[in-house]
């Protein structure tokens, strides 16, 4: 029941206690009745401090709910942040990535072609050694048969001359080929440095080649 239920309740039984006793018994009666009054009106007010409190203690939670609410939309908007500038860094690793391998495939390309000219060259100067060896037995050959001819007959002077100059056109035929064997194996170190440090740019990737293992 509610306290203005129980004032008007308790009023009416005064005023019929006050009808039925007379006027003799009013001041007993009001005193009694003025006493319950206080006694509900500090109940009252007891309950309405209690009310307040617990008014109090609520506004208090919700703040605090508040905040907390606030402390982890913050939370919230930095994790999205940094999933954000973690996206942006796989990005940037994807494109580094493509860039490496672009390289890689160009470095292959330069090493096949590195490996053909270098067989190509290997090749070459093979054959100019083979040749070279075959035109300084020649040389020798003519060179024994000028002591047999000068040895037999002093009349086939004429004969060594020219064997001479054949000798000395093959001669200087050989240093030709010596010079392009020196230019061709120049070249061929060249494509070796070249190869070595390709290979070991591979290294450095982990990655090997047929060509590397002699290297």
């Amino acid at each position: 029941m509610s306290a203005i239920g129980r004032r008007i309740n308790l009023g009416l039984v005064v005023f019929i206690v006050l009808s039925m006793v007379g006027t003799g018994g009013t001041t007993v009666l009001y005193q009694d009745s003025a006493s319950e009054l206080r006694s509900q009106n500090q109940e009252l007010r007891q309950e309405n401090a209690e009310l307040r409190e617990n008014l109090d203690d609520t506004r208090r939670e919700l703040d605090s709910t508040q905040t907390r609410v606030d402390e982890l939309e913050e939370q919230l908007e930095t994790r999205s942040e940094d999933v954000d500038q973690v996206a942006t860094n796989l990005n940037q690793t994807e494109s580094q990535l493509n860039a490496t391998e672009s390289q890689l495939a160009e470095t292959r390309q330069s090493l096949r072609e590195s490996e053909d000219r270098v067989e190509e060259l290997e090749g070459t100067v093979t054959e100019l050694r083979s040749e070279r060896s075959d035109l300084q037995d020649e040389v020798d050959n003519l060179e024994s048969t000028i002591d047999d001819l000068e040895g037999e007959n002093e009349d086939l002077e004429e004969q060594v001359s020219d064997l001479n100059d054949e000798i000395d056109n093959l001669e200087n035929e050989i240093d030709n080929l010596n010079q392009e064997i020196d230019t061709l194996e120049s070249e061929n170190q060249d494509l070796r440095n070249r190869l070595s440090q390709a290979c070991n740019a591979l290294d450095n990737t982990n990655e090997t080649s047929s060509a590397c293992e002699g290297v």
